[in-house]
């Protein structure tokens, strides 16, 4: 049985670092369908497209205010119920195939 391809959304800020976080995302073992985003306007007109299976912020600086910009996301957009995981090092692979589960 072929597992169920999961939706992405990477959110990051610092584009001389997601190259490594973009192909770890495409060699997971589970099938993953990933849109990139730069910025929250993005990130707004791709939740408003496809609701992702969770979503991903890879930040240099996490103290920047992601974190209330997305509470407020959240609330506006009703999206609670999607996961959001925050990195600002790379994960390791395993890390990234246990959120798929």
């Amino acid at each position: 049985m072929q597992a169920k391809s999961r939706y992405i959304i990477l959110f990051y800020d610092h584009s001389e670092k997601v190259h490594t976080m973009k192909q770890l995302l495409q060699h997971l073992p589970v099938p993953v369908e990933t849109d990139y985003v730069e910025n929250f306007q993005q990130l707004e007109e791709m939740l408003d497209s496809r609701v992702p299976d969770l979503i991903i912020v890879y930040v240099n600086n996490p103290e920047v205010g992601y974190v209330d910009h997305l509470k407020t996301l959240r609330v506006n957009n009703e999206i609670d119920e999607i996961p959001v995981y925050v990195f600002t090092e790379l994960p390791e692979k395993q890390t990234l195939i246990n959120l798929m589960n």
